[in-house]
């Protein structure tokens, strides 16, 4: 059997199914593979005949039953491999054995002599080979056309699109139309990475296809933190329970090594610097709510890292400097790679599902929301939301099987602190709780006056602040949860504790509060009457200056030259006191004039 290297031969190379477009040298042919289109120059002593039947590749695809078949019939082959002949009747009792002809049994004789093994004697598969091509050229070339054209798009039409587009085209060009299922081979070939950029673009395609092989390990309790905001998925109501005021939003740290949440701060107030100083305080110290409920949020210790994202709220030169001081390295993931983060993300994922449960849920999306009405259904406050949330963290995600960890992460906490004995070894706490909170709060810088230092609305003194009036400005630490109190650190090293005296931290009334629904409108109406008063005020002002200045209204004026004014006087008889003009309170007498000849 030969192979002719002619124009059109359709062959196998590098495991490809080819066609031969000519020849490149004496040693290399130019091919075009089928299954992509792509146009390369291969070396001739590549290309192999095409199978007429593809062969299993290897034992793990073989079915069972074909795999026993081919291990019997290996088992009576093995002897006759070493002999030259054999006699017919031998072969025709050996192929009746099997269910074969003997013609059958030869050739699978001779196979397996090449190939003493088992799975050298699997048949394989009926059917055409992979790739193999049987449509028109043109056609062929036509459909990865409107492939490439109508499909690999952004807009993401249907294949369904594709295919309609691809037998109008055939029509109009007088080519014979492909069938439906011809152009949608040809678009599951095409799937792939490239399809996807094309179609979704290079992020959703590498989310998709790109590999992932590491993954962040984290050996004990507080090695590694993450650290991230959502905005959760319910609304919330005003304190009189009569507004809703939005979504708020949470920030949440996560412990990779046992997947307990290490801290946690909710506001309404958007992602900044601040909440993230404040969860980090609250993952670091022991949290406030173990006053209330004793041992219900054991969790506490400074971490070894930090990951966060690459948001300016995690950049801040409070949070950077604090960590610098504590020695806690603080790492952000590479941009635009949200699976570095996968931890937290899951883990808000779980909160948010739990916080579907609660009336006035906006859920994930539109469809799931459906025609909910969550304003309608908010039920909770701010701070009752807090509480909610504690619970559910404390005593339903922390108390619940953890699918990776095979144990509730509660339990891997404290499996995590114990030592070789088993002895229970608790964090170390920071030395100086007061300072570790201090480097961690936001700040400003304010000037110290006679009358205190304002801020937010309010005014804080405290005697000792007393030797920095008139200086330069101080740094003011402040807690948005405790608006009581700010914090200045001296010069020499003295930190004050100025508490509020005036203003909206100590509830006067003066102090400014949100105006209401009906109130807003009501300044917002007598604004805009206003600029309705002032618009004509300045439109009639304009409409007279410019009457009044018109040339057709102005008085006529006529200069006289001397001359002429000369003249006009001598005609004035000095006895008609009926040709002079009339006198007014400010005119003066007339003066005598001698006249000479």
């Amino acid at each position: 059997m030969t192979l002719e290297l002619t124009p059109g031969t359709t062959c196998v190379a590098n495991g490809r199914v080819i066609q031969i477009d000519g020849a490149d040298s004496l040693t290399h042919m130019r091919v075009r593979d089928v299954a992509t289109g792509a146009v390369s120059s291969v070396a001739i002593a590549r290309i192999e005949a095409l199978p007429k039947t593809a062969a299993a590749s290897s034992f793990e695809g073989i079915p069972a039953a074909e795999w026993k078949r081919c291990c019997d019939l290996a088992k009576d082959l093995t002897p006759l491999n070493s002999r030259t002949t054999v006699a017919r009747s031998e072969l025709e009792k050996l192929a009746k054995r099997h269910g074969i002809s003997v013609r059958q049994l030869q050739r699978s004789r001779a196979t397996f002599r090449k190939d003493p093994r088992a799975s050298a004697l699997a048949r394989s598969p009926g059917g055409r080979p992979l790739g193999l091509n049987q449509l028109d050229p043109e056609v062929d070339a036509l459909i990865k056309h409107v492939i490439a054209k109508h499909y690999l798009r952004r807009e993401r039409p249907s294949k369904e699109y594709v295919v309609v587009r691809a037998r109008s085209l055939a029509r109009r060009l007088k080519l014979k139309p492909p069938s439906r299922s011809a152009v949608l081979t040809r678009i599951a070939r095409e799937d792939g990475y490239q399809a996807d950029r094309a179609r979704l673009g290079c992020k959703a395609a590498k989310q998709r296809w790109e590999a992932r092989t590491g993954k962040l390990e984290a050996e004990r309790p507080l090695d590694l933190l993450e650290i991230d905001h959502t905005p959760a998925d319910v609304l919330v109501l005003s304190d009189d329970r009569l507004t809703v005021i939005g979504r708020p939003w949470v920030t949440v740290a996560i412990d990779v090594a046992t997947r307990c949440v290490m801290g946690m701060y909710i506001s309404m107030d958007p992602p900044s610097a601040v909440s993230v100083s404040l969860c980090v305080e609250h993952t670091v110290l022991p949290k406030p709510e173990n006053e209330g409920d004793p041992g219900i949020w054991p969790m506490y210790g400074k971490p070894k890292k930090i990951l966060v994202d690459n948001g300016k709220d995690f950049r801040s030169m409070a949070l950077q400097r604090g960590c610098q001081d504590h020695g806690i390295d603080l790492a952000w993931r590479p941009v635009r790679t949200p699976h570095y983060g996968a931890h937290i993300e899951r883990l808000i994922g779980t909160l948010m599902q739990i916080a579907h449960l609660l009336p006035g849920t906006t859920f994930s999306n539109i469809r799931d929301k459906g025609d909910y009405d969550s304003a309608g259904k908010a039920r909770l406050t701010l701070d009752e939301f807090r509480q909610w949330m504690t619970q559910k963290v404390c005593r339903t995600y922390h108390t619940r099987r953890h699918s990776s960890l095979g144990v509730p992460p509660l339990v891997a906490w404290e499996r995590g602190l114990q030592d070789e004995q088993g002895q229970m070894v608790p964090p170390a706490l920071p030395a100086a709780p007061l300072k570790f909170r201090m480097d961690f709060l936001p700040y400003v810088m304010r000037p110290v006056r006679r009358t205190g230092i304002t801020f937010g609305a309010s005014r804080y003194w405290h005697p000792d602040l007393s030797p920095l009036i008139r200086q330069d400005e101080v740094m003011v630490r402040y807690d948005p949860r405790s608006p009581g109190a700010v914090w200045v650190r001296r010069p020499d090293g003295m930190l004050v504790t100025a508490p509020a005296i005036a203003g909206r931290a100590v509830g006067e009334p003066g102090s400014r509060r949100a105006l209401d629904a009906e109130a807003q409108a009501r300044m917002d109406a007598m604004t805009d009457e206003g600029f309705e008063k002032t618009d004509q005020i300045e439109a009639a002002a304009q409409a007279q200056t410019r009457q009044a200045r018109h040339p057709s209204r102005r008085p006529r004026t006529q200069r006289s030259s001397p001359r002429s004014a000369a003249a006009s006087a001598a005609a004035v008889n000095p006895t008609d006191l009926s040709a002079l003009p009339a006198k007014t309170p400010s005119a003066r007498a007339p003066i005598p004039v001698e006249e000479w000849t």
